[in-house]
């Protein structure tokens, strides 16, 4: 398949996946970590490429190939949010889809959110809000993210 034949398939894939969407999503960067529990159950840094109510995108990288993708499919997922009150709130999910970013240790993992509880769903809400505001936060975040994750490694 030639260049252009491939972005019009991908092109056409994600409308697809628009159309078969229950709510719209918000595009942006989110720092995240997860667990994803198939086999043996493994944590990775990534970011939320996007979210709507019901799920979200997860953009990770697997640098050491710890993640068995045979495994992955439907596998259960827990996602922790570090909010700017310095709380982290954990949302459960299953594995929709995953890919491998060609040439790249990057994947990508579709998610849909399991037994979320009204306060969550105010969580998830709230960060579908901030999308286009202050993005000087997000990083502020990032930075706390990173620093609280380097001292957990540390304790362990």
């Amino acid at each position: 398949m030639d260049k252009e034949n491939l972005i019009d398939s991908a092109v056409k894939d994600e409308q697809l996946a628009e159309e078969r969407r229950q709510h719209p999503r918000a595009i942006f960067a989110y720092p995240v970590e997860f667990k994803i529990f198939c086999g043996n159950p493994v944590t990775f840094d990534g970011f939320l490429e996007d979210i709507s109510r019901s799920g979200a995108c997860l953009t990770f990288k697997d640098k050491y190939g710890r993640l068995n993708f045979d495994k992955v499919g439907n596998s259960q997922l827990r996602l922790s949010l570090s909010m700017p009150e310095g709380n982290n709130v954990i949302i459960l999910a299953q594995i929709k889809w995953f890919k491998k970013i060609p040439k790249t240790v990057s994947y990508k993992i579709g998610i849909e959110f399991q037994y979320v509880e009204n306060w969550q769903l105010e969580v998830i809400e709230n960060l579908i809000g901030m999308k286009n505001k202050d993005h000087n936060m997000m990083w502020n975040l990032w930075k706390q993210y990173t620093e609280s994750s380097e001292r957990d490694r540390w304790k362990k």
